[in-house]
């Protein structure tokens, strides 16, 4: 199901709201949880069960590794997180480039070919994955404590506003509102506004640029005009595209009480390559700061270190985007442009975003 599907404007959301605000305050994240789970197996309603077994796992490795005093217990409960998402990410998104790779490589040398099923790529597997791994992460660094009611972490994980393209939202950012949360008209009409321009953003302007992209994408011969027609159409479209869901989960959350993070911040008004990663997906770009770039020694090892710590975030989050070399490629290409405006002076880039 999407947002902009008649079954979600016209029967989906009006259900939900009416049953969320009818059911006492206790019961809301239940139902919540109940609608989030139906929103995501519209499609397919086995893949509520990879969900699930995430929701699951996290849950029961967040409170044993807050529990325990054994270091090598909570270690190995970290590990257990950490490995069933990325493990359900690796299969799921990069099975079949695995594959193809495989076989493109052995076309080559002609030794053979390898037969595998396609995988089917669950909707929002990178999402979920990356917020329910976050929550262990904190827990066992003491950034956390444990959620205290499995409801409110199943609702954390899944909540259908947010849950197929974002925000990438922390747990430390929910806490305190799964319990407790304002609910007012003026926030309901705030986020029901927002959520018509995010709509407006993807249907009237990305939707309507995305035929002039990808008509000058397959052309095989684009003159000059058509190819910066075709260039400024899929810069807008994509922005637009994606900055319209943003704005769409945003303005969701807020009519059910909730505030979630910017995600993009004027990201075409940067001067350099390392603001416009300060400004675009915002809640990814801190995700793999604080998840991946400071694992890795971040900016305090020595400036070699920290051009390959850049280099390597960047080509990590280029395959985050997408299972297809010219991903990695796409990564590795931004990360030696912030590598290089880093050791041309420029301010970091995995620092904090000013807000808009």
């Amino acid at each position: 199901m999407v947002f902009a599907s008649y079954a979600f404007l016209f029967c989906f959301l009006p259900a939900t709201l009416g049953l969320y605000y009818l059911v006492r305050k206790g019961e809301r994240e239940a139902v919540l949880t109940l609608a989030s789970y139906l929103f995501y197996g519209w499609w397919r309603p086995d893949f509520v069960l990879l969900m699930l077994s995430s929701t699951v796992i996290d849950y029961w490795a967040g409170r044993t590794i807050y529990a325990s005093r054994d270091s090598g217990q909570r270690r190995r409960f970290l590990i257990l997180s950490i490995c069933v998402n990325l493990g359900l990410l690796g299969y799921f998104k990069y099975w079949n480039f695995g594959i193809d790779s495989l076989n493109a490589l052995l076309a080559q040398w002609d030794v053979g070919h390898i037969s595998w099923p396609a995988i089917v790529l669950p909707v929002g597997i990178s999402f979920y994955t990356f917020q329910s791994m976050s929550y262990s992460i904190d827990i066992y660094r003491g950034a956390a404590r444990p959620v205290e009611r499995f409801d409110h972490f199943a609702c954390y994980v899944a909540l259908f506003p947010q849950l197929v393209a974002g925000p990438i939202v922390r747990y430390n950012t929910l806490e305190k509102q799964l319990r407790s949360r304002e609910h007012s008209w003026e926030k309901f009409s705030s986020g029901a506004r927002l959520f018509q321009i995010g709509m407006a953003k993807k249907l009237i302007i990305a939707d309507n640029l995305a035929p002039v992209a990808d008509a000058a994408f397959a052309a095989t011969d684009p003159g000059c005009a058509a190819s910066w027609v075709g260039l400024l159409a899929y810069t807008f479209q994509i922005y637009y595209d994606f900055s319209g869901y943003s704005d769409m989960a945003i303005g969701l959350g807020r009519m059910f009480g909730f505030e979630f993070p910017v995600n993009f911040n004027s990201p075409y008004k940067s001067k350099s390559i390392t603001e416009f990663w300060r400004r675009w997906h915002i809640s990814l770009s801190t995700w793999l700061r604080d998840y991946l770039y400071i694992p890795l020694g971040g900016n305090k090892r020595g400036s070699i270190r920290t051009y390959v710590n850049l280099g390597l975030t960047m080509l990590l989050g280029g395959l985050w985007h997408g299972a297809a070399w010219t991903f990695v490629a796409w990564g590795a290409y931004q990360g030696g442009w912030l590598a290089l405006e880093r050791r041309l002076g420029k301010r970091p880039l995995f620092g904090r975003p000013r807000a808009p």
